[in-house]
């Protein structure tokens, strides 16, 4: 989460108020991600990677949320609102 917001924002300051946390966390988070990647944080292709991996991530988690939010009434429903098999859907389907 640090990392994205760094990476997002560009500094310490806007990351910290993204964040609601001190700048100086933010420093110390990320001197404790620079130990884990080394220099290579400071190449830029390395950043752009590392943020589309953490942009993924964060779109695949918004989206398993909304799926979740949306089946939510079904699952309690039990059995009788399971999803079609693909034979069943098959036969929706008029196949």
């Amino acid at each position: 989460m640090t990392l994205l917001a760094w990476l997002e924002s560009g500094g310490a300051p806007e990351a910290a108020r993204t964040l609601k946390v001190h700048p100086q966390t933010v420093r110390y988070r990320l001197r404790q991600i620079e130990k884990l990647f080394g220099p290579a944080m400071r190449e830029p292709r390395t950043r752009f990677e590392l943020e589309l991996a953490l942009r993924s991530r964060r779109l695949l988690a918004q989206a398993r949320q909304l799926r979740s939010r949306a089946h939510g009434p079904v699952r309690a429903l039990g059995a009788a609102a399971a999803p079609l098999s693909p034979a069943g859907r098959a036969r929706v389907n008029g196949l």
